[in-house]
């Protein structure tokens, strides 16, 4: 009996050594694959970034059922932790690592064990920081190579090692997947070449320079996962429960030149986020919304709050309870492009259903979110279509501040000013706007504020030029409108104003004011706006 157990372990073994070098999710790649189906979930890997403390990072894997699993965390070859779980009837196991300072490197190690039958896991130079989810279509797609100063962003790695970066790749299913099918990009350390890849490929330029610029703030280590996919709209990425819940039809509104993706109801959810659930994140950013331009665009408002909400469920129960139920949720609100008539008003509206309809976040529907406006960073030359500008540096420095709001409390300003109140100044021919923040007038702009001017229930925009201002006050003229002032919008065209000179920003953080459509409900008195937070 003995000996035939040493045969058989002896076979096992020999086995184990044919096994394929690292590439792709095969049954066996170096240290990450024991013996048939004994392996770490396909992002465990070599050089990643498990979340820190407060919560417990996940890891888990595949194995024999009813086999036994020890997890230990190594630093310098000396245990620190373990933590042991048996492999559940569905071939999974799991365990949850107690919170961990930022810092390492480490190595996991995951042992199988099945009477006397042993089989060793181990993926190394593991770091603890913060993880981002990075999520959206092809302004979220374009790498680093894309964008202004290519040259200069490529070869800033060194001081970046600590920021781990992953792609996954682009794939489609009509079920919800456990795990991965494939990655374009494992953990890896930034350099030159995984940074620039090629043209919307890997790695995400808003991804990589949002992490970037977090380290220099926080000084520890970052991981970052870009899961995106170029010209989809939000039903791919969205759930199915989350899509019946807004009632969305399961053909599209409207054709849109704008999809050329995937557009099939949550076969990218099922492929290439529900797969990441089990992760222990600290946030995600998402750009994304050009392809809903024509596109169950009158949904949005519902579709969009709803992903964040699913999401956020779903990441919460996959980490068990590690995820914060509410954890931050930033995204670019859409830039400028070129486009036909037919479109004219399509992205001011997407832009506006971006923000539930409010025009501002956080709000009531979508609380602990952030928001980086991007109207003024129009880019008419990019060659790759002015829909995709290549300053993605003020992107992602914009949703780096909200992030340092939102995720890590501090106190700065991270959104551009928005009225606090629209008051109708009697006999005067002027409508006042009251900001919530100092305002800064880059320029007087005759257009960009318009009135909707209603007589017998016929209403037209007409412009609104800026007069009078101050600190935190603004005059429009409105003594073109001869009937009733009934409502007031800024920014309301897909095209708002040239590259950083739109009119109004904060007085000191370079931050636009964001589009805002208001009613004005009493002229007499002054209408306390919405718009406000």
């Amino acid at each position: 009996m003995i000996a035939s157990e040493f045969v058989l372990g002896l076979v096992l073994w020999l086995f184990l050594q044919a096994h394929v070098s690292a590439g792709g999710f095969g049954l066996f790649s170096s240290d990450k694959v024991g013996y048939v189906g004994f392996r770490f979930a396909s992002y465990i890997d070599d050089y990643m970034v498990l979340q820190r403390e407060p919560a417990g990072a996940v890891i888990w894997g595949y194995g024999t059922p009813r086999a036994t699993v020890t997890v230990t965390l190594c630093r310098d070859q000396e245990p620190i932790m373990k933590k042991g779980t048996r492999v559940k009837d569905s071939n999974t196991w799991t365990v949850v690592l107690d919170p961990m300072k930022p810092g390492g490197p480490y190595e996991v190690m995951a042992q199988q064990t099945l009477g006397r039958i042993n089989f060793t896991l181990r993926v190394h130079d593991v770091l603890f920081g913060d993880v981002w989810l990075c999520s959206g279509q092809s302004n979220m797609k374009m790498t680093v190579s894309q964008v202004f100063n290519a040259t200069g962003e490529l070869s800033n790695t060194a001081a970046y090692q600590s920021v781990r970066i992953l792609s996954v790749s682009s794939t489609q299913a009509q079920q919800e997947l456990e795990d991965l099918a494939k990655v374009d990009l494992r953990w890896s350390k930034p350099t030159s070449k995984n940074l620039g890849h090629g043209n919307f490929t890997y790695m995400s330029a808003v991804c990589w320079l949002f992490g970037r610029f977090l380290y220099d703030t926080l000084r520890y280590p970052v991981g970052l996962l870009s899961s995106s996919w170029s010209g989809t709209p939000i039903e791919a990425w969205s759930s199915r429960r989350s899509l019946e819940a807004c009632g969305v039809p399961r053909s599209g509104s409207m054709p849109s030149d704008l999809k050329i993706g995937p557009s099939a109801h949550s076969v990218l959810w099922n492929a290439m986020i529900h797969p990441l659930r089990n992760m222990t994140l600290k946030g995600v950013i998402w750009y994304q919304g050009e392809s809903n331009v024509n596109f169950n665009r009158d949904l949005y408002n519902c579709t969009f709050p709803l992903l964040i909400d699913d999401w956020r469920q779903t990441f919460h129960d996959g980490s068990q309870g590690q995820t914060e139920r509410l954890f931050p949720f930033g995204f670019v609100q859409l830039s400028s492009y070129l486009s036909g008539e037919a479109l004219h008003d399509g992205l001011p509206q997407i832009r506006w259903h971006q923000t539930a309809d409010f025009g501002y976040v956080p709000n009531q529907r979508m609380p602990n979110t952030f928001m980086a406006a991007a109207v003024d960073l129009c880019d008419r030359n990019s060659p790759f279509g002015s829909i995709h500008p290549r300053d993605k540096q003020t992107v992602a420095y914009r949703l780096h501040l909200g992030a340092r709001a939102l995720a890590y409390g501090e106190k700065l300003i991270f959104q551009g000013p928005l009225p606090q109140k629209i008051e109708l100044l009697a006999d005067t021919g002027l409508l006042n706007l009251t900001y919530s923040q100092p305002i800064k007038v880059q320029r007087r702009d005759d257009k960009i504020f318009e009135v909707s001017c209603c007589s017998d229930h016929q209403c037209k925009w007409l412009p609104a030029p800026m007069d009078t201002f101050s600190t935190q006050t603004l005059a429009l003229n409105i003594t073109s409108c001869h009937d009733t002032p009934a409502a007031l919008r800024y920014a309301w065209t897909p095209w708002p104003c040239e590259y950083k000179q739109c009119p109004l920003y904060h007085l000191t953080s370079t931050l636009p004011a964001p589009p805002f459509i208001a009613p004005i409900t009493n002229p007499s008195s002054g209408y306390h706006s919405r718009t406000a937070k």
